[in-house]
Formats: C-alpha cells, structure tokens, sequence
C-alpha cells in the first residue's frame, strides 16, 4: 500500500494526541515509570527496535588531593605555620609554595615540626640539599652525627622589588607507624628561587631532603627565614590520598 508523507505544516496545533495513535506501532520498548534511581540513567541498546534500559553509573575516580589548610599574606610575618594538619587519615601530604618572598636578602628558608601541644620540635634535623645557579653547585647539610634545632630547605635568597622568593613543591610523610615499627617525618623538596650568590640575577634550581629521627606523631609544620620576616607568602596544604 502506498503511503503519504504528512508535512508539520500540514498539522494544526493539538491535532494529534495518545488516542490518535496506534499502541501497536510502538514495540519492543522496556517499561520505564520512573527515573527516581539516581545511580542509573537510560541509553539505548542502538538496535531497530531502539530498546531503552537502565545503565548503572560508571563514577570517575575522586581527587587524589584533599584542601586542609592555606595560608597568604603580604605584610611582615615572622613565620608562615600550618597547625593539626598533619594526622592519620593521611601518610603522605603535598606543600605548594606558591611564593615565599624573604623581607631581607641573604637568607635560608628553614623549617620546624609542630607537636599537638602547638610548640615546636627542637633537635634531631638532618638535611641534604643541593643548589644550581649558572655554572656553579651550592651543597648545604646536616648529618646525623650533628643534628640541628632546625631544617634547612633552601640556599641563599635574593629578594627586593618585583621578586617572587621561593617557589616550590614539598612532599611531606607523615607514616606514624608502618608495620608495627615507629618512623620518621620526612619532606622533600624541589623548586626555584633567585640567588644571592654571584649573578643577582640568576634562577637558581633547588632540591633538598630533611628529616627529624625523633618518633613523635608531629601535627603541624613551620616554615620561616633564618634572619628578618616573611615578607609576603601563599601557601596551600593537601593531603594526598594513596
């Protein structure tokens, strides 16, 4: 039989509803009433019939690093702390030095572990680190047999007008206990800064690692210049989900 195409122009408005239609011309088709499950959604299998179905959801995985804390300034401070940040629901967590800008040149940026009782860890620092700027290799350190009251993150800093100080990324690991046995807080480093040394206005590329041999489940951290104040800073805190 020989059938005839029907235009929309040629259909007034309302002109076709349910009970015009033929029921028997929709088949194959799964009955869906609601759309109440919010973990499904519907697709249909491609086929002629053009069957719908419910599909579970497929979850991409989550964010590997959680916000705990942020820090920024830009009048003198004398020091830039993150307090119980550090705990158990995480063994390793990522410091991003967006800028720490000394307020006098020639210094180091140094570090302390912060204990639950908000005091600082004195003794027990080792540190290795190593410098470069043009030409020339800067090595600064700290062995066990001469442990210091402090850890040294970077060299020397240029600082003054248009600078940005020091750029940097810091793993820190905070195990507490692995395997029934007690171990250390480590943080390792790398970035960037302008040297003080030689060529004023050299980049300089650090990377730098530091630990505490004492035990205790420090909490928080303290990062600072060994002489004068922070002059302007931002710095984030995460924990990282391994």
């Amino acid at each position: 039989m020989a059938t005839s195409k029907i235009e929309s122009a040629s259909l007034a408005s309302d002109a076709v509803d349910n009970t015009n239609i033929d029921s028997t011309l929709i088949t194959a088709q799964t009955a869906i009433t609601s759309l109440a499950d919010t973990d499904k959604f519907l697709v249909s299998d491609a086929s002629d019939s053009g069957n719908l179905k419910y599909v579970e959801k497929q979850y991409l995985p989550s964010g590997a690093f959680v916000s705990l804390g942020s820090a920024s300034g830009t009048t003198d401070v004398a020091n830039v702390v993150f307090d119980d940040v550090f705990s158990d629901t995480y063994t390793r967590y990522m410091m991003m030095v967006d800028y720490m800008l000394p307020a006098t040149a020639n210094v180091e940026m140094r570090y302390k572990w912060r204990k639950s009782d908000s005091s600082d860890q004195s003794g027990g620092y080792v540190y290795s680190g190593l410098a470069k700027r043009h030409a020339n290799t800067d090595n600064y350190s700290n062995q066990s047999s001469s442990a210091s009251d402090f850890g040294v993150l970077t060299y020397n800093i240029q600082t003054g007008n248009g600078e940005h100080g020091v750029r940097a990324l810091f793993d820190i690991y905070r195990p507490g206990t692995v395997d029934g046995n007690a171990t250390m807080h480590y943080i390792v480093g790398r970035g960037t800064y302008r040297s003080y040394n030689d060529d004023s206005s050299q980049s300089t590329h650090f990377y730098v690692a530091s630990n505490n041999y004492n035990t205790t489940a420090f909490t928080g951290i303290k990062v600072y210049f060994n002489s004068g104040n922070v002059n302007s800073y931002k710095i984030r805190m995460y924990g990282v989900i391994t």
